[in-house]
């Protein structure tokens, strides 16, 4: 099915069945009440986190974390946009919008990862401009 054949079902909330992709990397996400530790993150890389691109499996990355928003596309206002990031990097959607100090903290339910040092951007203390503001 076309890509954007696939994006507009999406939107509308209609995915096509056997959209989801497959990894050989097993990722284990955990519940709201299990928080993960920010020493305990798993590494996931940027090419798992693009097998997670769909309505009923989304994940993005935001300043180098990745989180598993799949459950909240439904609740939130800008659901639509967030899938326009799904498998990427929303970083600049996520804080072109001015998100709340709630909506940040809100954030720690859905992080279930980061990504590889070599992958970052955001976090990699060598730039101090795209450093300042990050949210812990």
């Amino acid at each position: 099915m076309s890509s954007a054949l696939t994006n507009l079902l999406q939107s509308l909330r209609i995915v096509p069945l056997g959209h989801g992709k497959s990894s050989n990397q097993v990722v284990v996400v955990p519940s709201k009440k299990e928080r993960l530790k920010l020493e305990d993150l798993p590494e996931i890389a940027l090419e798992e986190v693009a097998q997670h691109d769909s309505f009923d499996d989304c994940w993005v990355v935001i300043y180098d974390r990745v989180y598993d928003v799949t459950h909240f596309l439904r609740d939130h206002p800008g659901g639509d946009v967030i899938m326009d990031h799904a498998g990427r990097d929303a970083t600049i959607a996520f804080h072109g919008t001015g998100h709340s100090g709630d909506a940040i903290e809100m954030m720690k339910d859905f992080l279930i990862g980061q990504l590889p040092t070599k992958q970052h951007i955001f976090r990699t203390g060598k730039n101090k401009v795209l450093s300042l503001g990050i949210p812990e």
